[in-house]
């Protein structure tokens, strides 16, 4: 886990991310990759940015579940409109950038975040 929390407004700018849902006042305390949601669910923390390529609804539910802090969708992709509907609905933020997994955890662990 980071020893400072990150404000989601610097992960935009950092990650050249789009906000889809939430809002980018709150804050991640860490980071966790991965695309297999019964590893997230499995061994993700409370409060961390969820890195993923993944854009089906289930997202939404695991990241609820776990209540990771925001969802970086990888590679440019993004969610359905229904799907970021419930992303809303149940608080999820979600964002969306173009660099890759790797890319985009390398630029958080270069600025610190654990």
């Amino acid at each position: 886990m980071s020893t400072r929390p990150m404000k989601i407004q610097q992960l935009l700018e950092l990650l050249q991310a789009e906000l889809l849902t939430g809002s980018a006042d709150g804050q991640i305390h860490g980071c966790y990759v991965g695309d297999l949601l019964s590893d997230v669910l499995a061994s993700a923390k409370p409060d961390v940015l969820w890195i993923t390529i993944q854009v089906h609804r289930n997202v939404v539910s695991v990241a609820s579940m776990k209540d990771i802090s925001a969802v970086l969708i990888t590679r440019g992709r993004k969610q359905d409109p229904q799907t970021l509907a419930e992303a809303e609905g149940a608080g999820v933020t979600v964002l969306s950038t173009p660099l890759s997994a790797y890319e985009a955890a390398g630029r958080l662990w270069e600025v610190g975040l654990r």
